[in-house]
C-alpha cells in the first residue's frame, strides 16, 4: 500500500533531481571541516582557498579538490569543506600519506598563511553518498541546507531511520530530499543532512501538493501525520544546527 502511494505521487508530482537511495547516502567517507574566520577576515579566507585551489598543491598531493560552502545564515562558521577520503585505509596508506607530506611541505607557506585567518575549526569524520554524487549535486546546484544533529543518547540508529522517513515524504511530494552523512569520528554530530536547491526561490517554493495529500504522503513514510514529522525529530535529539549556505567556486 505505501509502494502504491508513493508511486501515485512521483506520477503526479515528479521526481526531484536526487532520488535513489544509491545517491542520497553510502559508505564513502569524507571529512568534513568547519571554520570560523578570523575578526574581519573572511574576505581574505576566501581569497586564501581560492590561491590554495589554483594552486599545485592538490594535484601534487593527489587530492580532489574540495567542495567549499559559505554560511549566508544559521550556525556560527563561516566556511564547510569537505573533503573526499574514499576510507580510512585509502586515504591513510603509505603511498597517499607521503604523497600529501611532500606536497605540503613544498607548500607550506601557503598553508600556514591561510591557517592564520582561523579562529576556530573543526574536523568531522562521516559517511555519505558516493563522491561523483556529490559532486554531481553540488555543480547542479548553488544554494545548500545544511542540519546537523546531535542524537538522544541510543537513539542514533532511529535518528538515521527518520532521516530516511523524511526523506520518502519529500520525494513523495515532489520536494528535493537530502543527502544524509553518518559519523564515522570527529566532532559530536551523529547525523547531518544536506539539501542541494538550485537556488534560495527553489529552496523556499512550497510543495505543489494539498494539505490532505501532504497528510497521505507523511503517514505512507511511516510517520503519525504531517504534524508528527518534527515532533518525532526532536524526540530523537539532545541538539541541532540549521546552516543555509552558497556555492564557493
Amino acid at each position: 500500500m505505501t509502494m502504491r502511494i508513493i508511486a501515485v505521487f512521483v506520477l503526479l508530482f515528479g521526481l526531484p533531481t536526487i532520488a535513489s537511495t544509491e545517491e542520497l547516502e553510502g559508505k564513502y567517507l569524507y571529512k568534513v571541516t568547519t571554520i570560523r574566520a578570523a575578526t574581519g577576515a573572511l574576505a581574505d579566507l576566501l581569497d586564501w582557498e581560492a590561491q590554495l585551489s589554483a594552486s599545485e598543491y592538490y594535484d601534487e598531493a593527489g587530492q580532489e579538490r574540495p567542495l567549499l560552502m559559505r554560511h549566508s545564515q544559521g550556525d556560527q562558521w563561516d566556511l564547510l569543506v569537505i573533503v573526499p577520503m574514499q576510507s580510512w585505509t585509502d586515504y591513510h596508506s603509505q603511498a597517499a600519506t607521503q604523497k600529501r607530506s611532500i606536497a605540503s611541505g613544498k607548500h607550506d607557506d601557503l598553508i600556514a598563511a591561510g591557517q592564520r585567518l582561523f579562529a576556530f575549526y573543526e574536523d568531522h569524520f562521516a559517511y555519505g553518498p558516493s563522491w561523483s554524487a556529490l559532486k554531481s549535486a553540488f555543480a547542479a546546484n548553488s544554494f545548500f541546507h545544511i542540519e546537523m544533529f546531535d542524537a538522544a543518547p541510543g537513539k542514533a540508529n532511529e535518528l538515521l531511520e527518520q532521516r530516511r522517513m523524511e526523506n520518502t515524504y519529500l520525494v513523495s511530494t515532489g520536494q528535493t530530499p537530502n543527502m544524509i552523512f553518518r559519523r564515522a569520528a570527529g566532532s559530536d554530530v551523529d547525523i547531518f543532512t544536506i539539501g542541494f536547491h538550485r537556488n534560495f526561490q527553489a529552496f523556499a517554493a512550497p510543495a505543489d501538493v494539498t494539505i490532505e495529500e501532504k497528510e497521505l504522503a507523511a503517514k505512507a513514510a511511516g510517520f503519525k501525520g504531517l504534524s508528527d514529522i518534527s515532533f518525532y525529530l526532536r524526540s530523537l535529539i539532545s541538539g541541532h544546527h540549521d546552516t543555509l549556505a552558497v556555492k564557493v567556486n
